[in-house]
């Protein structure tokens, strides 16, 4: 059975602290203003490490394990520390470990969770707030496989948001203009970035990690690697991109990766997504992400006669379902035999 001690201060406020003892596990306690909640809480841990002793296969110090340790943890395991999303899952559970880092893990319920989506959905975007669930729930079910986390206390189910259908922005002509004029202020490096993303419609992760061993110049290619689809894919350098890479070779500092910092090095999400902002702000870009400059990539080349078949093999697209997306672009423009049907029409 757990102890329960009552506590008085000296302003009269009366709390209640449990502490519960279970071989081999180290004691852990709770405080509570109210004898009843401390003596469920007690109760209810009680079962949870009887049943974990008697199973097996839980680490010894998970009763004081916080979020902020699990978090610590999952990000420290090599598999997760190579995932090629690291930087973005890092600063999503940054989030986690501020505003839950102090809560033991097995007080993380659903009630918790609802709450931090709560707060989570003040001025963030259903899907924005997904990712942020997202990333908690990968940390959870890692502690659930390597025994930081109760196999009993499985992620809660309908916790994620609906999402509106895909959100697809296009640059106009005169934004276009805007951002580039924007751009090459800024610096020769923000320049080639966005002309990169425009022109060839390569995701932000992929542009953080093309190298230039994957840029040939004279041919007007890149080869992307290590792609959102785990497949490599070559896209086609417009000349206004090219140009803009040769004036970044040759400058003072040239690291391994085409997006460099000042000494070389490759660049983080938020390194970049600073930069950006700036640049987005003096544009006068309203409602305008980075992603949507991939999107403004395939409405161009819509507009200039591709096909989906086309837009999807620039883009990295593995599903044709993926690129209906950008179908009404394309729709009523003329194909491949329709000069040929048309001669036919017009014979007697």
């Amino acid at each position: 059975m757990a102890t329960i001690r009552k506590h008085k201060s000296k302003d009269g406020t009366v709390t209640f602290t449990a502490t519960v003892r279970i071989a081999p596990f180290p004691p852990a306690c709770k405080t509570l203003p109210v004898r009843k909640e401390v003596e469920t809480w007690a109760r209810e841990l009680e079962r949870e490490l009887r049943k974990q002793r008697d199973r097996g296969g839980l680490r010894r110090d998970v009763p004081k394990m916080t979020v902020a340790q699990l978090i610590r943890e999952f990000l420290e395991d090599p598999e997760t520390a190579a995932l090629r999303y690291f930087d973005s899952l890092s600063l999503l559970l940054a989030w986690w470990t501020g505003h839950y880092g102090a809560t033991k893990v097995m007080e993380l319920n659903v009630l918790l969770l609802r709450e931090a989506r709560a707060t989570l959905k003040q001025g963030r975007a259903a899907g924005t707030v997904n990712r942020y669930l997202s990333a908690m729930r990968s940390a959870w079910n890692w502690g659930r496989a390597a025994g930081l986390v109760p196999q009993e206390q499985a992620w809660p189910s309908r916790l994620m948001l609906t999402e509106p259908k895909g959100r697809v922005r296009y640059l106009t002509d005169d934004e276009l203009a805007a951002l580039l004029k924007a751009a090459a202020e800024h610096s020769p490096t923000m320049s080639a970035a966005i002309l990169l993303s425009v022109g060839c419609g390569v995701r932000q992760s992929e542009l953080r990690r093309l190298r230039w061993a994957d840029v040939d110049l004279d041919k007007q290619r890149i080869r992307v690697l290590l792609t959102k689809n785990d497949e490599s894919r070559a896209v086609f350098l417009p000349a206004a991109t090219a140009d803009a890479l040769r004036a970044l070779k040759r400058a003072p500092v040239v690291g391994q990766t085409v997006i460099a910092d000042e000494e070389g090095q490759p660049v983080g999400k938020d390194w970049l997504e600073y930069r950006w902002r700036v640049i987005r702000s003096a544009a006068s870009l309203a409602d305008f992400h980075w992603h949507d400059m991939r999107h403004s990539c395939a409405s161009f080349l819509a507009q200039q006669g591709a096909t989906l078949l086309e837009i999807g093999s620039v883009l990295g697209h593995r599903s044709p379902s993926v690129t209906q997306r950008y179908a009404h672009l394309v729709q009523g423009a003329p194909v491949t035999g329709h000069t040929a049907l048309d001669a036919k029409l017009r014979s007697p």
